[in-house]
């Protein structure tokens, strides 16, 4: 019987040390928050961006503005920062839009 009794102890005790550990890793866990760049678009919306260490590459958001034209892209860079490029300082023209890969700059300009 002793015996019992000293085993079922043992047992709650490693559950409950096992129980606060995994609270303390919780903790710690919710503590950390990732940093990220923010953007606020046309709708007046806040668009949060990640920096992606392992590729060496922000995210971007492309900005289409209420009536759905192409206005901005949002980068997030390495130290964290938003860098913001607008249609009107792009060099887009129907004649070189092929040039451009993905969606920006390229959604600058409307072609027939």
């Amino acid at each position: 019987m002793r015996n019992n009794s000293t085993w079922l102890g043992a047992t709650i005790g490693l559950l409950l040390l096992l129980l606060m550990m995994m609270l303390m890793m919780l903790d710690s866990y919710e503590a950390v928050s990732e940093p990220v760049c923010t953007y606020r678009n046309a709708e007046d919306e806040t668009v949060f961006l990640k920096y992606l260490p392992l590729l060496k590459k922000g995210q971007d958001y492309v900005d289409f503005g209420k009536e759905g034209k192409c206005l901005k892209r949002a980068i997030c860079t390495d130290t964290f920062k938003t860098i913001v490029e607008e249609c009107a300082d792009q060099k887009v023209t129907c004649l070189n839009k092929q040039r451009y890969t993905g969606v920006f700059p390229a959604c600058c300009v409307k072609c027939a």
